[in-house]
């Protein structure tokens, strides 16, 4: 069983520009008014942009363990790309979604809110794991 780290770093890469257009065009301004942006001061919204580049850097180390422990999976259990998706798939069902379901649960939030927050989260893990599946299916 080999890894191809070149693939991992790719899907590391994958997952930052997933997170970029989910969580930026097609979600942003939803994903900000479900984590109550619109009432941070100007202040709190200037402190939380500074600290943006580390958290970015921390979310980019978190996807690269993600991709690379998916990639040991990958590579035990399948030898085709399409295997690798499923993989992923399984993955983030049995794994990611529950999680994610469960922070939404029991988040205190209204039931539409973290209804919300859990669709636009867990699909946004989905997209990003699909992606993993293939470039690491793809590159075994």
């Amino acid at each position: 069983m080999t890894i191809n780290y070149l693939a991992v770093l790719i899907s590391g890469i994958a997952a930052m520009v997933v997170g970029f257009v989910w969580y930026g065009p097609l979600f942003g301004k939803a994903w900000m008014q479900i984590m109550d942006a619109d009432s941070m001061s100007p202040e709190q919204r200037e402190a939380m942009k500074k600290g943006m580049w580390g958290m970015y850097l921390l979310q980019f180390i978190l996807s690269l363990i993600t991709a690379g422990v998916l990639s040991v999976h990958i590579a035990y259990w399948s030898d085709i790309t399409t295997g690798a998706v499923v993989i992923a798939i399984c993955s983030w069902f049995g794994f990611v979604m529950t999680t994610t379901a469960g922070a939404a649960l029991w988040s205190g939030r209204p039931k539409n809110v973290a209804w919300k927050m859990f669709l636009i989260s867990a699909g946004g893990h989905l997209v990003t794991f699909i992606v993993f599946g293939i470039i690491l299916g793809m590159w075994q």
